[in-house]
Order: C-alpha cells, then sequence, then structure tokens
C-alpha cells in the first residue's frame, strides 16, 4: 500500500485510532515507571484506578456527549467524523446524533484514563519518590494541583482536536473559524475530563 492510500485510509479513523494508541501507551508504560517493575500487582494497582476514576466521571461523560449535540445540529463541529455533519443535501439525523454522543462519551473516557494514569506520577512526585530523572523530566514543582492528571486530559485534547481538523481534508482557512472554535471547545470538554472525575470522586466518592 502507498503511503497516499494508507494516509486516505487512515484519516477518517485516525482519532478513535490515535487516542486508543495513546491510551494504551499510557497504561502500559507508566505504571512501571511509578511503581518500578511491570508486574501483575502493578497492573492490577491500574486497573483500580481507572475503574474508580471511569466510574466517575460517567455522569460528566454523558453530559459532554448529549449536551454538545447543538455543535453537530449547527454543523460547527463533532465529536464524530466530519460527514456526520448536517448539509443541504443530507440534514440533521438521528444516527449522526447517536454516532456524536457515542464519540464524546468515548473520548471523555479515554482522556480521564490518561489522566488517572497520570496521578500516579503526581503522587510518585509528592510522596517523594522520584522516577522523573529516568526519563529525563526534572523534578516537578509544587504547584497546588495534580500536574500531571491535567496533562492527560490536555494531551487528549490536543490529538483530538488536530486530527479532528486534520479529517476534514481542508486547511483552517478554508473551514472558517466557527468550525475550528467548535472543535476546540469540544477539545476543551475533554482536557476538563481528568479534574472533573477528580471532583466528583472527592465530592461524591464514587
Amino acid at each position: 500500500m502507498s503511503l497516499s492510500r494508507f494516509v486516505g485510509w487512515f484519516r477518517p479513523y485516525s482519532v478513535p485510532i490515535c487516542l486508543f494508541a495513546v491510551v494504551a501507551a499510557a497504561v502500559l508504560l507508566v505504571p512501571p515507571l511509578v511503581l518500578g517493575d511491570a508486574t501483575g500487582r502493578t497492573y492490577a494497582l491500574t486497573m483500580a484506578v481507572l475503574i474508580v476514576a471511569i466510574s466517575s466521571v460517567l455522569p460528566y461523560a454523558v453530559a459532554v456527549g448529549v449536551l454538545t449535540v447543538p455543535f453537530l445540529y449547527t454543523g460547527i463541529g463533532s465529536y464524530a467524523a466530519p460527514e456526520v455533519l448536517p448539509t443541504d443535501a443530507e440534514p440533521f439525523a438521528l444516527t449522526a446524533a447517536l454516532r456524536h454522543v457515542t464519540a464524546g462519551i468515548s473520548y471523555v473516557v479515554a482522556a480521564t484514563a490518561v489522566g488517572a494514569v497520570g496521578i500516579g506520577l503526581d503522587f510518585a512526585a509528592s510522596s517523594g519518590s522520584d522516577p522523573f530523572p529516568a526519563v529525563g523530566f526534572p523534578p516537578f514543582p509544587a504547584l497546588g494541583f495534580p500536574p500531571f492528571l491535567m496533562l492527560g486530559g490536555v494531551v487528549i485534547a490536543g490529538v483530538y482536536v488536530a486530527l479532528q481538523l486534520w479529517r476534514y481534508e481542508r486547511s483552517v482557512r478554508g473551514l472558517g473559524w466557527d468550525t475550528v472554535l467548535g472543535t476546540v471547545v469540544l477539545g476543551a470538554f475533554l482536557a476538563a475530563s481528568p479534574i472533573v472525575a477528580l471532583w466528583i470522586f472527592g465530592s461524591y466518592g464514587f
């Protein structure tokens, strides 16, 4: 398969594929860095953290998926592929809304999962354990908030925004600033996911 054909095949699926790859890399590579070895216990603890984080963020994930349907309805952005956006030939459809909601919930969960893995680095740093020099990071200063938890959401949001805009197969100028801004706002909801999950867990103990 030539590069151009591969790009043509990959573009429509680029967001879910890359987000899955980021989540998988975080879950597989970060826990051994924090806990020191890749054992069954390490990944069992990781899964426990993920279950708590995902169960905590589910109400927010559903809210994001459902309450952002107006973005899809007005044609300024979607969590699903751009092909679901309404046009003169194909108006707003229920199937498009379902795809948008499903993708939105999935991406919020992905952002929360990466953030939940990142909080292990925050705990390691705050407890005096220092995994950062091993991978070239300087010791992280006390910022008053969990930076790697936030970073997980920001990474997922950045991947989503960059690849979603790429999926339109047009330049940023050609898309129009309403579409660019709508996509960035949708990405911001993803970036906030880990912090919201932590807040819900702290407030309600899900």
